[in-house]
């Protein structure tokens, strides 16, 4: 690696979780997976509050620590997985998959869709062999899901870029008590109309962003089966995980 250029990535980069290796997050490979800091978004429900709220402490990793470690482990893993928090509001985030894919392995990338220029950028460098970008709820429902008032064209715009590409992508949605109902999935739908795979997901109980959602029950599995139901004629696959 030239010092040069991976200092590019290093100043700019902040994260703050690393899995050496999972099999859950990359569909098919053993994956290390990179937890990025920050997001715009305030989903009620993410279980991952340390990384989204600012200043609210948590872990902290050098980034030529993770390449490092990346670099002597390569051959036991076929790729990395960037999520967060949401990564593309990273400023080195290019650089960084940049340097990843400098090692040979593939990437995934999460995202929620709010920075289509970065996605477009990713897309175009080719920095990134498979995408998942999370769908939160209809339109009129994208705010209370969200907790974000962004501009909704902006992941709109994300999700064209992903049915646009040729490489692969899933949509996913989390299923929450209180946020969706079965009436929801016709607005989802015609979101994520065209997609290869559409994934449902329940939401668990846990350590929330709001405290009320820690200990919410998931939504039973009739209603992601029912859910899914409604939702087939939009994408080419609905599957429900986990």
């Amino acid at each position: 690696m030239e010092p040069q250029r991976r200092g590019i990535a290093m100043e700019t980069v902040s994260i703050g979780g690393y899995i050496p290796t999972g099999f859950l997050d990359y569909p098919g490979a053993a994956a290390a997976v990179i937890f990025l800091k920050g997001c715009p978004f305030r989903c009620p429900f993410c279980h991952n509050p340390g990384l989204v709220l600012p200043g609210t402490g948590g872990e902290s990793f050098e980034p030529d620590e993770i390449i490092g470690d990346l670099e002597r482990r390569k051959n036991f893993l076929d790729g990395v997985c960037i999520t967060g928090g949401e990564p593309s509001i990273q400023e080195g985030l290019v650089p960084f998959l940049g340097e990843l894919r400098s090692l040979d392995l593939k990437v995934k990338l999460d995202t929620n869709g709010a920075r289509p220029d970065v996605l477009e950028e990713v897309l175009g460098r080719g920095l990134a062999e498979y995408v998942a970008m999370d769908i939160k709820a209809p339109r009129e429902k994208y705010s209370l899901a969200s907790g974000w008032d962004g501009d909704l064209s902006l992941v709109e715009k994300s999700i064209s870029l992903l049915l646009r590409s040729k490489i692969p992508f899933e949509f996913r949605t989390t299923l929450v008590p209180g946020i969706h109902g079965l009436e929801d999935a016709p607005g989802i739908g015609d979101l994520v109309r065209g997609a290869p795979l559409y994934v449902l997901q329940r939401f668990r109980p846990g350590l929330t962003l709001d405290p009320a959602f820690a200990e919410t029950p998931p939504l039973p599995v009739w209603f992601a089966e029912a859910f899914r139901e409604r939702v087939l004629l939009f994408a080419d696959e609905v599957r429900i995980r986990g």
